[in-house]
């Protein structure tokens, strides 16, 4: 098959991305990123603590033409060479994800081009391959601010889920645990830098569901042992940067000890379920917005040999994971005009019907 032009557009939550990618979908090679752009809407949340969905869906609104525009110009191609558009449609926000949707199929009628929707866990996943070779089947573990799941991946179309979080997501518990503590939104990179000059075993924090032997995850109880503990101890809020000190980065580093703890102890029972699945020594993939986090990173390496990160860039929600994944699965798109009746919807894991293995 020839080189393909494919357009990406993610609006799940709070990030606006766009991105233009060019590979041969039948090649297995990493594509060629032509443009990629991302607008954080960080700054202007930090005021509310966190995302507010309608001023995420009028931010989208405001940024994505533009983004658009600059992407395709920076590409150094037009809508007319565009021969797919991958658009995030499920899990997220849903005002947010029919924004970017809306986007995609003006895009369709205009120019007859076919769409193929993302789950962008997925993509978050797959994203491994715009920088790295990992062969199939894998294991993988997204950690990101709405959703922690341990998958096996057989193919880029053949995602089996392992185990979920019952109830918060890793990196929500860092941002929920950094309002906690004083340090603003978001906190996942607040809480990891202060930690690395932190006492891990200073304090005690509880590692979810440690006692289940299988892969499901649970962060609400520690995010409650956080509060709990400050509501104790009063002092160690921080009300101003100038009250940030060493019992300040011992608490990080313990709450994040925790938290990483877990996601370290539940991956064992993830390979393990894969390996009774007949699946033995598979290299493990991490992606979402929390692989990033260096703790986490240095824990996994250091246990083991066979796993790859995402690339930083690619970690949190963006155009360019999108565009790889529906390139990737080229051959399973929507054909126009059948592309205008694609919907989005908010939710992809059923975490009562976790709860209940």
């Amino acid at each position: 098959m020839s080189q393909k032009y494919i357009l990406g557009i993610e609006t799940s939550c709070d990030d606006t991305s766009v991105a233009v990618l060019k590979g041969d979908p039948t090649s297995g090679q990493a594509p060629e990123v032509l443009a990629f752009e991302l607008f954080s809407q960080e700054q202007m949340l930090a005021q509310w603590g966190g995302v507010v969905p309608e001023i995420a869906s009028r931010n989208h609104l405001d940024k994505l033409a533009p983004l658009l525009d600059v992407t395709i110009k920076k590409a150094g191609v037009t809508l007319s060479d565009i021969d797919l558009v991958g658009v995030t449609t499920f899990p997220g926000l849903l005002g947010p994800l029919l924004t970017g949707l809306n986007a995609a199929k003006t895009i369709s009628l205009l120019k007859k081009v076919d769409i193929f929707a993302v789950n962008h866990l997925f993509a978050h996943l797959e994203a491994v391959h715009l920088t790295h070779e990992v062969t199939y089947p894998y294991i993988g573990l997204l950690v990101s601010g709405g959703h922690s799941l341990y998958t096996l991946v057989r193919a880029s179309d053949d995602v089996e889920v392992l185990g979920s979080t019952i109830d918060d997501a890793a990196g929500e518990a860092y941002d929920k645990g950094g309002k906690l503590m004083g340090l603003g939104y978001p906190a996942g990179r607040i809480i990891d830098d202060l930690a690395k000059e932190g006492d891990v075993n200073r304090f005690e924090f509880p590692v979810g569901l440690k006692t289940s032997k299988d892969c499901n995850l649970s962060f609400s109880g520690v995010k409650t042992a956080l509060r709990t503990f400050l509501e104790k101890n009063p002092d160690y809020y921080v009300k101003s940067p100038e009250d940030i000190n060493q019992d300040t980065k011992d608490i990080c580093a313990s709450y994040q000890h925790a938290i990483v703890s877990a996601l370290k102890l539940k991956l064992r029972y993830a390979i393990e379920k894969a390996g009774e699945l007949g699946h033995k020594n598979l290299p493990v993939v991490v992606g979402g917005g929390v692989a990033c986090n260096s703790y986490l990173r240095k824990v996994l390496k250091e246990k083991y040999k066979n796993v790859f990160f995402v690339e930083p860039k690619y970690c949190t929600d963006n155009g360019a994971m999108i565009a790889n994944y529906a390139l990737r699965n080229y051959e399973s798109r929507i054909k126009y005009p059948a592309t205008l009746s694609i919907d989005a919807r908010s939710r992809f894991i059923n975490k009562k019907e976790h709860r209940k293995t």
